[in-house]
């Protein structure tokens, strides 16, 4: 059976847990990211500023203007995270994550679904508006189920009970 669960511990750490074949393939993923990151490249297509980051204005001007003088700054840090997760993380199906761990993991798989979009998926409505029908759509469910869980199990506080109806 593949699963990926991410539980809240104590001191705002968060357990993950995955089953053999789940924890190969997101490290595999995480590396071609790190790759496509590194080259510029995912296969053949280059890979955008306008693929990573999602406009912050409007007008496509602005957007492009404001990816000109942030873009390098934003890729680098991306970089950072996803070059933190392929070279700290073996691919182990259970291990914990730290705060800086957490904010790694789900920068990684947040950009990782890049490499599986045709066009960004704040553009492209049609990739998140019917149940997944190709070994593409599946990946980006695991990918966007990698990054959720875990950050779901950072939202949780362990020390306050949850609130009716907030």
């Amino acid at each position: 059976m593949d699963f990926l669960n991410a539980q809240p511990l104590p001191g705002g750490q968060v357990l993950v847990e995955m089953s053999p074949n789940v924890g190969q393939c997101l490290y595999t993923i995480a590396g071609e990211l790190l790759t496509a990151l590194e080259t510029g490249y995912r296969g053949r297509r280059r890979l955008r500023n306008e693929d990573l980051f999602p406009d912050a204005y409007l007008l496509i001007r602005e957007a492009r203007a404001f990816r000109e003088r942030h873009g390098a700054a934003m890729r680098e840090s991306v970089t950072a995270a996803v070059r933190a997760v392929v070279r700290g993380w073996t691919g182990a199906t259970a291990f914990t994550l730290d705060a800086a761990w957490q904010r790694a993991w789900i920068i990684t798989f947040g950009h990782a679904q890049v490499l599986y979009l045709r066009n960004p998926r704040w553009r492209d409505r049609r990739a998140w508006a019917r149940l997944p029908v190709s070994q593409r759509d599946y990946t980006l469910e695991w990918l966007a189920h990698a990054q959720d869980d875990v950050a779901l199990a950072c939202a949780v506080s362990l020390c306050e009970p949850p609130v009716s109806g907030t």
